[in-house]
């Protein structure tokens, strides 16, 4: 991945896990290894004030490209890019602990991270031309070594909220219930190649995101990273309507593979998919699970 990765593999070639489960902790966060994050008391204006959010998110510099979790053990892309064109744009993941619901593209409709109102929480801007022009996705999760992803927890962003609720937010319309808005992630290799994909709907079938959802990475199987990409049935020539923003805390990886069955996921996925692990294969549809006697299991 250019110089994103040649930036976090030259230091967590060193850096070893030794927690058998690994929780993302924002309270650690720093860039440059040793900076502590520090919020913005005051800037910008309306849908982008700052607020309350990581006081580097407009800077395009190289010192500011990885955001350090967990002493390295989580690595977010900040605006791999390194173009703002002035301060006036970013893309990838950036901090925030803004603690309204006011369509502010740092807020997400909880108000706050899982652990409360104004506590910190992630807040990603998938680039579709970033992510086209670079070869791959503005938002990835790189992690020191391969882990088993576990979970991760997706809200709704404020200003997506109001774009697909409300409608004029830019070009936006008020959503059908034929409209969708899905995140889709993905494992990667060592190599940063996928390997493996799972998708989580923002919006489906008239329904929306309406707070923290618990959302099962299991699937997934050993990665090296997470890459995350949105897409929307919002679109226009010039690409995407919906402001494709999205609210993640509590990312949660194991050094080891499940070997229980994970609490049953409540997020508005409505595909099928497949567990396995030690205790056996399991089905899960429309958010019900089941063994493969065909018996709904709790």
């Amino acid at each position: 991945m250019k110089k994103l990765v040649l930036l976090a593999f030259a230091y967590i070639s060193g850096v070893i896990a030794s927690a058998e489960v690994i929780t993302m902790d924002l309270s650690t966060a720093t860039y440059l290894i040793s900076n502590p994050v520090m919020y913005s008391t005051t800037y910008g204006d309306g849908y982008y004030d700052c607020t309350d959010v990581w006081d580097s998110t407009y800077n395009d510099s190289g010192m500011c490209q990885l955001i350090y979790t967990n002493d390295a053990r989580f690595m977010l892309s900040h605006m791999p890019s390194q173009n703002s064109y002035g301060g006036m744009s970013w893309e990838g993941f950036t901090l925030s602990q803004v603690s309204q619901d006011t369509a502010n593209v740092f807020g997400c409709v909880a108000k706050g991270g899982v652990a409360g109102i104004g506590t910190p929480y992630v807040i990603g801007y998938f680039s579709d031309w970033v992510t086209e022009s670079l070869g791959y996705s503005s938002n990835i999760i790189l992690f020191n070594q391969e882990y088993y992803p576990d979970y991760v927890y997706i809200c709704q962003n404020s200003n997506t909220m109001e774009a697909i609720a409300r409608g004029g937010v830019f070009n936006s319309r008020v959503f059908t219930e034929q409209d969708t808005l899905a995140l889709i992630i993905e494992a990667l290799d060592s190599t940063m190649q996928p390997i493996s994909t799972t998708t989580y709907y923002l919006a489906v079938d008239g329904k929306k995101n309406n707070g923290w959802e618990k959302v099962s990475l299991v699937t997934l199987g050993k990665a090296a990273a997470l890459s995350f990409r949105m897409t929307t049935t919002d679109v226009s020539e010039w690409g995407a309507n919906t402001p494709l923003y999205f609210a993640l805390d509590g990312l949660t990886v194991s050094v080891n593979p499940l070997t229980s069955v994970i609490d049953s996921p409540t997020n508005l996925n409505c595909t099928t998919q497949k567990i396995v692990n030690t205790k056996g294969i399991y089905i899960i549809h429309n958010n019900t699970w089941y063994n493969l006697m065909g018996q709904a299991i709790k």
